[in-house]
């Protein structure tokens, strides 16, 4: 497997009023299921894991396919949870959603479905998505299939192409973390051969990637690795997820024949410091027929944690949210 499949799988995170003497307006009920809390759900026969927190507009997650339970995403986005409804959801055979009965279940595509079908779930008609890498790759896919259940669609650090020759000059300009990367994978599934638990198999998953990896999703990768520690000292990680990711991103892939076909209002934004470069997040963008292209100057592919304020005002503002409301 060529070392550079892996980063595909990475690059792949109440309103008050003045008394009056009129009448308050009446307001639409809330639906079913919407309640702050953790919940089960039978989506189609997969019973899957829900957290929903915050209070606001509603903005559903979409998660990352390569091995990321719902914690993952949530340590980026809690700010958000101040002035929008946060809805997260385990993947399949991930954190405490249900086993997966085939390998695609593992996939990208098992995610889209399970975000329709968690949306039908809680009775929503449209919702604001937003995607972090690997998910907001995959928002381009959904936004492109379903446009009609995206109020708006928010795609965080993640492009329309990632081609083999992108991959080759990856290698050429990371040659310290690919072949750290080319130990790795090895060395796992010896493991694997040689009996190891899945539990041990995620373990090391999550020691390389918060070690070796993510730190160099950072600006500052020293400081990104103590980070990491530390908001990730919970999160589970899968190496089956992972591993199935690799093969599935193998080659590469080209959605921008997808943009133009997305009618979805759209935010679309880069890291001036990421590993995937802004130019290359700026081509969804140009192809979009309506977005707004937003660039953070001081962060790699951890915007939300490197630029916090920022990160959250760019998000209300796209949505009209006001921040004192």
């Amino acid at each position: 497997m060529k070392p550079t499949l892996f980063l595909l799988s990475v690059l792949w995170l109440a309103a008050c009023s003045t008394p009056s003497q009129e009448p308050a307006e009446p307001q639409p009920p809330t639906p079913d299921g919407l309640e702050n809390g953790s919940f089960h759900a039978d989506l189609d026969g997969f019973d899957i894991h829900y957290e929903v927190h915050g209070s606001g507009p509603v903005v559903m997650t979409v998660p990352n396919s390569w091995g990321l339970t719902l914690d993952g995403l949530r340590v980026l986005y809690r700010p958000l949870e101040e002035h929008l409804t946060m809805v997260y959801f385990d993947p399949r055979g991930m954190g405490d959603s249900g086993e997966v009965r085939e390998d695609a279940d593992l996939g990208m595509a098992a995610v889209r479905a399970d975000f329709d079908a968690l949306r039908r779930h809680l009775g929503l008609d449209k919702v604001h998505a937003l995607g972090w890498s690997n998910g907001a790759i995959n928002l381009i896919r959904l936004a492109a299939e379903k446009p009609e259940i995206l109020e708006t669609a928010m795609f965080l650090h993640g492009g329309p192409r990632f081609t083999a020759e992108d991959q080759q000059a990856f290698v050429e300009q990371n040659p310290d973390l690919v072949q750290a990367f080319g130990k790795f994978v090895p060395e796992a599934r010896a493991a694997e051969a040689a009996g190891a638990t899945q539990e041990e198999l995620d373990a090391r998953t999550k020691t390389f990637i918060l070690e070796d990896w993510f730190p160099h999703l950072f600006a500052d990768p020293e400081a990104g690795r103590e980070t990491l520690q530390e908001i990730y000292r919970d999160t589970g990680f899968s190496w089956r997820h992972n591993q199935y990711s690799n093969a599935e991103s193998a080659g590469g892939y080209d959605l921008t024949d997808l943009a133009p076909t997305i009618p979805v209002r759209s935010l679309v934004m880069a890291g001036a410091h990421d590993m995937l470069p802004p130019e290359q997040v700026r081509l969804l963008h140009e192809e979009l027929p309506d977005s707004r292209f937003v660039v953070f100057e001081h962060s790699a592919h951890y915007a939300p944690l490197e630029e916090p304020q920022t990160f959250q005002s760019t998000v209300l503002e796209f949505l009209g949210v006001e921040p004192g409301a």
